[in-house]
């Protein structure tokens, strides 16, 4: 019997190399794992960009047909204020989903906050009433809070 017959007819080899295969399937296994959750990471990041944008340029392409509605010191009918009410609390929402999928996101943060900052400025004073708080979360109301420092006129925002 030849030296490579005596290895390979010894069970303890084949335990051996069985051991060794579970192990690679085990580190192939986890890389398939670690790659499928970076790519549904980043396809979730995408995903949320894009929703994020589509929901603000529809807001946008409504201010674009009725002006005076990014314009809160607009002198309006009572037809227009309603619009604006109904316009101010569509922003609101759209930047609580914002702050939303925001959170633990860097890069959205960076790219997003400063379209809150933006939208605060022109209807801030809609969501200081307190009756349109009611309509929003309580932890987004506060971070809304936090951040402008609620002062006359709205002259401070806080970005640390």
């Amino acid at each position: 019997m030849s030296h490579l017959t005596k290895i390979l007819s010894d069970p303890t080899f084949w335990i051996a190399v069985g051991a060794v295969l579970q192990g690679v399937a085990a580190i192939i296994a986890y890389s398939a794992l670690r790659y499928s959750v970076t790519t549904f990471t980043k396809t979730l990041a995408v995903s949320n960009y894009t929703e994020l944008d589509r929901m603000y340029f529809d807001l946008l392409r409504t201010a674009v047909d009725k002006p005076h509605l990014i314009n809160p010191q607009a002198v309006r009918n009572d037809e227009q204020q309603r619009e604006y009410d109904t316009y101010a609390f569509m922003v609101w929402n759209v930047m609580e989903s914002i702050y939303d999928r925001c959170h633990g996101d860097d890069e959205l943060c960076e790219t997003w906050y400063p379209v809150i900052d933006t939208e605060e400025l022109r209807h801030g004073n809609w969501l200081d009433d307190p009756k349109n708080q009611t309509k929003f979360k309580h932890r987004f109301c506060r971070f809304i809070e936090k951040r402008y420092k609620k002062h006359k006129g709205h002259d401070h925002l806080v970005t640390t």
